[in-house]
């Protein structure tokens, strides 16, 4: 057997390769976790708000029920998702036994509820309207559907 007489080069393993594509890749991680963190938060808000006054609404439908009784139902909601700074506005502003619908409308700004990032998104705000009939007599229900299909259709024209 002939021993070769050339000496076999040793390859240097790659050193800082893997340190330098992590320091490229590492930024756009992070930004990719970060987006995903505060689209789950305006998921959140906008959930919340929905939440809000869907059971503002319910709680001003019933016979006695009052704006101030529905404004506080929905402040306790967002109270309890630790939100700040949100609008809760109830129409009409006075309940009667003939009020056909009640409408809740709720707000919340983005900036000041984000996790991360306020000053990207401030000038954004989510916000939800529900609005439902009243629990009354039945003369008072057919106005409210009247009433109900009207304001469909302005929204279907908007």
């Amino acid at each position: 057997m002939v021993k070769s007489t050339r000496r076999k080069l040793r390859q240097r393993p790659p050193t800082g390769a893997a340190l330098v594509e992590m320091a490229m890749v590492l930024p756009l991680i992070m930004l990719f976790f970060t987006a995903m963190l505060e689209i789950g938060r305006v998921l959140m808000l906008q959930h919340t708000a929905d939440a809000a006054a869907y059971e503002a609404a319910r709680s001003a439908i019933v016979p006695g029920a009052t704006a101030a009784d529905a404004e506080q139902v929905a402040q306790q909601l967002i109270d309890a998702a630790g939100l700040t700074q949100a609008a809760i506005e109830v129409t009409p502003d006075t309940i009667t036994e003939f009020t056909p619908l009640i409408t809740v409308k709720v707000e919340i700004p983005v900036g000041e509820n984000s996790w991360i990032t306020p000053q990207h998104v401030v000038a954004l705000t989510v916000s939800s309207e529900v609005t439902l009939m009243c629990e009354r007599s039945p003369v008072t229900r057919l106005v409210a559907v009247d009433q109900l299909n009207a304001k469909k259709q302005t929204m279907q024209h908007d």
